[in-house]
């Protein structure tokens, strides 16, 4: 599955003010799956994983859409979030699949951590420097060189 590097810096995120528990999912007999009621942890470092909501422009085929979408942070906490406010991520990376029923592209968000000097429960730094939320070690990442927020995916 193709994952890039997306610089958060350089890409307009908003925070809606949404951060959810991702839940575990599980296997049902006849082969469907369903959220089980607990909560999915990070595989490395046994942190709960959370959903924070953005929303951002993005351009496919000479049209610009508003999307929203969800950045999965590993955290002890709910990251908390100013409602429409600039939010930025470390280690921000976004992984692309098709899906194989309905052919759609579908597109996998996660991050390390949110950046410091932003409302979290990680900690607030006003320093400029990321508060890192997991100590785990980043997972295998591909970067294109393609600009920051271009996937080079057609919607």
């Amino acid at each position: 599955m193709p994952s890039y590097a997306v610089d958060s810096a350089r890409t307009a995120l908003m925070a809606t003010g949404i951060a959810e528990a991702v839940p575990e999912w599980e296997d049902l007999p006849d082969g469907r799956r369903r959220p089980s009621g607990t909560q999915a942890s990070d595989e490395a470092s046994g942190l709960p994983l959370w959903q924070v909501e953005v929303i951002y422009q993005q351009t496919s085929w000479g049209r610009t859409t508003t999307v929203t979408n969800r950045v999965t942070v590993a955290a002890d906490r709910a990251p908390e979030v100013t409602p429409f406010t600039p939010v930025r991520f470390a280690d921000l990376a976004v992984e692309v699949r098709v899906n194989r029923k309905s052919g759609v592209l579908i597109e996998t968000w996660r991050a390390s951590a949110l950046a410091a000097g932003q409302d979290t429960a990680g900690g607030t730094d006003t320093a400029g420097s990321v508060t890192d939320l997991t100590p785990s070690a980043k997972g295998t990442r591909r970067t294109t060189g393609r600009p920051a927020g271009e996937s080079g995916v057609a919607a």
